[in-house]
């Protein structure tokens, strides 16, 4: 019978070097085609030009007036939902999650070259995402994560617990990333780009080639697959999320963070590793990446190993990034339904020290095929596995719980800590400006071990300070502890502004070669997840919701839902901004609304299951609520937002000054009787952060605020708003 916990593939798509749909670059890949060559869409040819994984041409019905990543990711989206059929569910029920580390960072370079601040509006992942879905029909929630190189995978994971949470009926998930100066160069700075073809597992690898990819799949429960119909490609049957702990750029060298994900995978797909047929190995070519990914499978497997077929996809494809776990997942479900292993370029002979591997360098070898595994390992060591399997599995359902607030976190200009915080809201409006609402480094400095973050960004900063505080209020004494179980989840509109056009401005200037290594790393948008997880030892999943102002919001509410499903015991979630100019003056003069200033800031919550708050004896300040986030007109929304609020005892909220936010905060207030309140008189634009910055007045400081009016409330709505006219939400219970 189709269980509303068993959730299936129902169609891909994809577009990478090797053609521009799935069946194309399956059938190049089972010829022996690598599509390793020119990179004609480089924004700059490198010295020397060492090639990359360009995507093919699209066909020319794809409108080219759209920028490339739109178009490509228009492209694949249109050619997933075509193959799964008619959906049967609204619209607003269909979400989408796409994993990306570039989103429209060739937005960045165009805004360099010709000073047009325009172009910067197609730098966020937000509004790439936004120009790929219209007239798509998906009119849900629309999210974007990065874990640096495991983003793909990363985002088809939080599309189950998005289906399994009744969040959304149907998910496009996916990854993607597109041809880059700006990463190409950063991977030359490293030396990590290889002279020749890429060699997963040679013993003559010498690095990986950047490429391009775009990849998604439909993802539904398969009882709503059933009722309309749809051919079920396989069964997304268990996932696995984890962090390294050890180091930003270099994986672990025994592979112990991939070795926990693929743990969790397959225990939460009930199988062994004798059931799997087909491992998708990461396997980037470099030398220390395919050692500590050897030693993980190695761990797992065991004697197994040598009877288990290993793909290396990017011999073929090159390295698509944030894209390359969802693109090779593609691929390894068609190997699946074909019964075929296919073989493995460039890497033979074999690295002797890997003696287990079984890899095909000959022909493609047919085989049977019950269940495949995908893993893939992204820079701060954040690794990702999913499991898919033809049958559908034994699903185990975890011991849900409700999720709880444990501690709160707070730095602002002003209001560096919560006490600072709640006296700056009992000052009056504008006691959080902050002056040039910059947070000074000796404000911070008692908070953070400055050998260690000396060469971090003011982002990374602000959310390691943030997390100090917040472990502080939660009463955690052993930190280390609390963390060895914890993941992390973190929201960001911009991440590390000013490291990303620093190094990028460089590149501008003086071509690829004039590169730094140490800002490309610390520019990832998942940098502050992955330094968080070295700081206190975290060993769960690090993501980062990125290119939203309502990220912070949908932060909580995405880790709320792991919490309750049984998935998570406890997270720490956050939201941070660091000060940029250029973003000020973009986003001042190109989203046609008076923002009253900007500032930087953080602020990070402890968040847990109510039995393990409870087993530490930990004061739980809130039960987090239902949430949700529409898009759509500003009508739908705010409708859809009030018949939330009128529920509640109060909503919070971090409107601005835009003609969309006056709309929605005027609605808020009718909808509650007047008992609505915004941060924003106090505090200036801090886009991700701000939403919960008002979460924390309404933790903190309703007592305090005069303009709260619901000092004693039991029930309150913290909101967002989105610039293009969406909103994000939470209940929260007292």
């Amino acid at each position: 019978m189709a269980s509303d916990a068993s959730i299936v593939i129902t169609a891909l798509g994809l577009a990478c070097s090797l053609g521009t749909s799935p069946e194309e670059a399956f059938e190049a890949i089972v010829a022996g085609r690598c599509g390793i060559g020119g990179m004609s869409a480089l924004e700059q040819a490198p010295a020397p030009d060492k090639g990359g994984g360009q995507a093919k041409d699209l066909p020319e019905i794809e409108p080219a007036s759209a920028i490339r990543e739109v178009r490509y990711l228009r492209h694949v989206i249109a050619q997933a939902m075509a193959s799964a059929g008619p959906p049967r569910c609204d619209p607003r029920r269909i979400s989408a999650i796409m994993g990306t580390t570039l989103h429209g960072m060739r937005a960045a370079g165009r805004w360099m070259r010709s000073g047009d601040l325009a172009e910067l509006l197609m730098f966020p992942a937000g509004a790439v995402l936004e120009q790929a879905l219209r007239g798509s029909g998906i009119g849900g929630e629309r999210l974007s994560t990065c874990s640096a190189c495991s983003s793909g995978l990363g985002a088809i994971a939080m599309g189950v617990t998005l289906l399994r949470a009744g969040a959304a009926d149907m998910v496009i998930a996916g990854g993607y990333d597109t041809v880059s100066e700006y990463v190409y160069a950063g991977f030359e700075s490293l030396r990590l780009v290889a002279e020749g073809p890429p060699r997963p597992f040679g013993a003559a690898r010498d690095g990986m080639k950047t490429a391009e990819g775009y990849g998604v799949v439909v993802l539904e429960r398969e009882r709503d697959a059933a009722l309309r119909g749809a051919r079920v490609r396989g069964y997304v049957a268990g996932f696995g999320e984890s962090a390294d702990a050890h180091h930003l750029t270099q994986p672990h060298p025994e592979g112990k963070g991939a070795r926990a994900a693929i743990d969790q995978a397959l225990g939460r797909a009930g199988l062994g590793p004798r059931a799997i047929g087909l491992v998708s190995a990461h396997a980037t070519a470099t030398p220390g990446n395919d050692s500590s990914e050897y030693a993980a499978l190695r761990g797992v497997f065991g004697n197994v190993l040598s009877m288990t077929p290993v793909v290396a996809f990017k011999g073929h494809l090159g390295h698509t990034l944030g894209g390359a776990g969802a693109v090779e997942l593609v691929l390894a479900v068609l190997a699946r339904e074909r019964g075929v292993v296919p073989s493995t370029l460039n890497g033979s002979p074999t690295d002797p020290a890997f003696t287990e591997l079984r890899l095909n360098h000959g022909r493609p070898a047919a085989a049977q095929i019950d269940a495949t595994l995908n893993l893939s390992l992204g820079f701060g060591g954040a690794n990702t596995c999913v499991v898919v399997t033809s049958a559908r599995p034994s699903v185990s359902i975890p011991l849900r719980d409700e999720a709880v607030i444990t501690g709160v976190g707070i730095v602002f200009p002003g209001a560096i800590g919560n006490e600072r915080f709640i006296e700056a809201l009992r000052g009056g409006k504008d006691s959080l400006a902050g002056g040039t609402g910059r947070v000074g480094e000796d404000a911070i400095a008692h908070l953070l071990n400055s050998r260690r973050v000396r060469r971090m960004s003011e982002y990374v900063k602000l959310t390691l300070a943030a997390s100090t505080v917040a472990c502080a209020h939660a009463g955690i004494e052993d930190a280390a502890a609390f963390a060895e179980n914890a993941c992390v989840l973190l929201g960001t509109m911009h991440g590390s502004s000013n490291f990303c056009e620093e190094y990028y401005s460089q590149i501008v200037r003086e071509g690829i070669a004039g590169a730094n290594p140490v800002l490309f790393a610390e520019g990832v948008p998942n940098a502050a997840a992955a330094q968080l997880s070295l700081m206190l030892g975290v060993r769960g999943g690090c993501q980062t919701i990125i290119g939203n102002r309502t990220a912070g919001l949908d932060a909580l509410r995405l880790a709320t839902l792991r919490i309750r499903e049984g998935v998570w015991i406890r997270a720490f979630v956050g939201a941070a901004e660091e000060l940029c100019e250029t973003v000020n003056r973009a986003t001042a003069q190109c989203r046609e609304q008076d923002l009253g200033g900007f500032t930087s800031g953080a602020v990070m919550l402890t968040v847990e299951s109510r039995r393990a708050a409870e087993a530490r004896g930990a004061r739980v300040f809130a039960t987090v609520g239902e949430g949700w986030s529409v898009s759509g007109s500003a009508p739908e929304v705010v409708a859809a937002s009030c018949q939330i609020a009128a529920s509640v005892d109060v909503a919070v909220s971090a409107l601005g000054d835009g003609r969309f936010d006056r709309l929605f905060g005027r609605a808020m207030s009718e909808a509650t009787g007047d008992r609505h309140w915004s941060i924003r008189p106090w505090l200036p634009e801090c886009f991700s952060a701000g939403g919960l910055a008002a979460l924390a007045g309404l933790l903190l400081g309703s007592e305090a605020i005069p303009e709260m009016k619901a000092a004693s409330w039991g029930s309150g709505l913290v909101v967002g708003t989105e610039f293009s006219g969406g909103a994000s939400g939470v209940v929260l219970r007292r």
